[in-house]
């Protein structure tokens, strides 16, 4: 469930992006020396043969960290079908060996500011954090929201919560619980 999800939401997100109106963004560059300095660099991985997989494209992405980008914009922005859209979107204006990272960086604050984006973000956040959590009817409240917050049908909130008050000790995260009602 967990790792489903995001990949349907980075799909979702994908096309709506590329079929978002051109939005011209003020993107100010931020104020450190590391920043500037990087976004002023060419995206050399992309045309030197370091580009190759995932993990080589989110090493290159967290460099932005310097720029204000989180972890959470390193894993979304660090995924092929990503850079792959912003590519299409980078190389109408400029040739692939011109692109620097401040062309990158600002393609990533111009989707940041979808409310696509946005939206994405949280439903992924909360769908962490009840993959992560250990169920029980103490946290039931607050963790309710957050099951109606993800559109959870009632039949499964119903089903959560029965499961709860039959097994008051239990240690299984909200994701284990789930899965246990698949088999």
């Amino acid at each position: 469930m967990k790792t489903r999800l995001p990949i349907l939401l980075v799909a979702f997100v994908m096309a709506f992006y590329s079929n978002a109106q051109e939005q011209t963004a003020n993107v100010e560059l931020p104020l450190t020396e590391q920043c500037e300095s990087l976004l002023n660099k060419k995206l050399d991985f992309l045309i030197d043969g370091s580009f190759q997989d995932e993990k080589s494209l989110q090493r290159e992405i967290a460099r932005l960290k310097e720029c204000g980008i989180d972890d959470y914009d390193v894993s979304f922005f660090g995924r092929m079908s990503s850079m792959s859209a912003m590519l299409r979107k980078m190389t109408k204006e400029k040739q692939l060996e011109q692109l620097t990272f401040q062309d990158l960086f600002a393609e990533i604050e111009k989707m940041k500011a979808t409310e696509a984006f946005e939206q994405m973000k949280k439903i992924t956040q909360l769908s962490e954090t009840l993959a992560t959590r250990v169920g029980n009817l103490k946290n039931w409240n607050e963790d309710i929201k957050i099951f109606q917050e993800l559109g959870a049908s009632k039949n499964v909130i119903t089903k959560v919560f029965e499961y709860l008050e039959s097994h008051p000790d239990n240690t299984k995260t909200y994701q284990e619980i789930l899965e246990s009602f698949k088999k």
